[in-house]
């Protein structure tokens, strides 16, 4: 499905117009859409530029919420990832996770064995494995490289894993497919009368569009969207750094969750393009666009991953590296304390009612949507999305099939591309998964504009995209000849920009420029 043209849009009605094309924006377009509403899904960036496409890529419960007594969040969670497994098999799979225990901290073992049974418990119908205890010989098999000095034992029980870019496009396809309008790279410049000004950053045109209610999903901007619309009050929002290494792919799905001696919990995830570590909860105000992990928080993880490995890994051993900030409620204490249950706060707008929503999981993103929609339009009985597959998700499942995993039942799509020409089954670079007919499908199918939104967010690699001279000059002279607008037309400045945000990315972990 192709962007939509803002000026196609100029002196429109919508029932809706969602700002931010995150999780939650995308959730809310389509839940509005399927429910016969008319919706506006307008978005700054590209889909899932900011927070939704730099998570710690986890659809579960929480136990963090646990332990701080949220058993509603949790079981609310809980539901959600069963629906998830069931409704977009392609994206959320099942995970199996150890929880060790060690003599120097991280926790009481018996505690943690009672709050992971309440975790099944709490999980009713799941489809996933009941949990099991594994002495400390069996828990050092079962995830080598796991500390064995202290080691008292471990819990193994299920989650679940997605790719969080992959996830927000599903529904957003799903919005689109619905009736919803799409208009990626459009910025929210303020009111006019009674209607919102949109700008187009790829054109520079100026519209105006109309609808009585305004749902402000921009996450950690939120505050700014609001103070764009001339909304008074003082800022709902407070915002969390959470920072992320990536290691290198390790073999086997048994995932790490342990609880650090400082309380936190600790991930380390298995991908198939690298084992993702994290997360940090540090306040931190978002000014521009995100940056990467600072050097503190580097420190911090590697820390983290000392206690839980051996060998401890080190610099030398991080692939890649993110950042992303939370939208939390303002609060007093520490970020980590602050709940995570979507909020909305109702405000007037010259053009109607202004929703902003505060806070939010990636988890629970559809049903937050569905409490919402209901809400606001008064909208009765069971919402379609309690059981319509995600964009993807029906149909069977070929699991032999590596494209299946990133594009569902829309692998059609795929071969339908590669049946225009051959050439396009070709791989794309020899230093990652993708075949060239994917770069075609991102621009003709899934809204990419930019060579940036090809490259960071359609052909996600948990290892970043590779950065070879002659593998982006080649995924460059595809886009060139298959973009659908008439954007990026310097292919040493785009290759160049390109790096830079990549750089921008990792922080304070930047590879060389021409690493793969």
């Amino acid at each position: 499905m192709p962007r939509t043209d803002p000026r196609q849009l100029h002196q429109q009605a919508f029932d809706l117009i969602v700002i931010g094309a995150g999780i939650q924006g995308a959730a809310v377009a389509r839940e509005a859409a399927l429910r016969r509403l008319s919706v506006l899904l307008v978005e700054a960036r590209d889909l899932a530029a900011g927070t939704s496409s730099r998570s710690s890529r986890l659809v579960h419960g929480g136990l963090r919420y646990l332990r701080q007594g949220n058993l509603a969040l949790v079981r609310e969670a809980l539901a959600e990832r069963e629906r998830l497994l069931r409704c977009c098999p392609h994206l959320v799979r099942p995970l199996p996770m150890l929880m060790p225990f060690f003599t120097d901290g991280g926790g009481s073992r018996w505690l943690a064995r009672l709050g992971i049974g309440l975790y099944a418990r709490l999980a009713r119908q799941s489809t996933l494995p009941r949990p099991r205890a594994l002495s400390a010989a069996d828990a050092a098999t079962a995830f080598p490289g796991l500390r064995t000095r202290g080691l008292g034992g471990a819990v193994e029980f299920f989650d679940a894993a997605t790719q969080d870019a992959r996830l927000t496009l599903a529904n957003v396809l799903g919005a689109a497919a619905a009736g919803a309008r799409v208009a990626t790279h459009t910025e929210v410049i303020g009111c006019h009368g009674d209607a919102l000004q949109l700008r187009d950053r790829l054109g520079d045109a100026v519209v105006q569009v109309r609808a009585p209610h305004v749902v402000n999903a921009a996450g950690p901007r939120a505050d700014a969207v609001r103070a764009t619309l001339g909304v008074g009050g003082g800022p709902l929002v407070r915002t969390s750094r959470g920072s992320h290494l990536v290691l290198a792919a390790r073999p086997g799905e048994l995932a790490l969750a342990a609880f650090l001696p400082d309380g936190r919990i600790q991930f380390v995830i298995p991908h198939d393009d690298g084992t993702l570590c994290g997360t940090t909860d540090v306040d931190d105000e978002l000014v521009g666009d995100e940056g990467g992990p600072p050097a503190a928080d580097a420190d911090y993880l590697l820390a983290a991953l000392g206690f839980l490995l051996d060998p401890a890994p080190t610099r030398a051993d991080v692939r890649f590296a993110y950042a992303g900030w939370r939208s939390l409620p303002r609060g007093k204490g520490p970020p980590g304390a602050l709940h995570r249950e979507a909020f909305v706060v109702d405000e007037a707008l010259p053009t109607g009612r202004l929703h902003t929503i505060v806070g939010g999981k990636l988890t629970t993103h559809r049903s937050f949507a569905e409490r919402l929609v209901q809400q606001v339009f008064g909208c009765r009985g069971a919402s379609p999305t309690r059981t319509l597959p995600l964009p993807g998700g029906e149909g069977p499942r070929e699991v032999a099939e590596p494209l299946w995993w990133r594009h569902g039942s829309r692998i059609a799509l795929l071969r339908q591309i590669v049946h225009e020409r051959a050439e396009l089954a070709a791989p794309l670079c020899p230093h990652r998964p993708f075949v060239v007919a994917e770069l075609v499908h991102a621009l003709r199918d899934d809204f990419a504009v930019t060579f940036a939104d090809v490259m960071l967010r359609r052909l996600v690699h948990g290892q970043g995209p590779c950065l070879d001279g002659g593998c982006l000059q080649r995924a460059y002279e595809w886009f060139r000849h298959e973009r659908p607008w008439p954007v990026d037309d310097d292919a040493d400045r785009v290759i160049a920009a390109l790096r830079d945000e990549v750089a921008v990315l990792r922080g304070d972990l930047a590879a060389p420029a021409g690493a793969t």
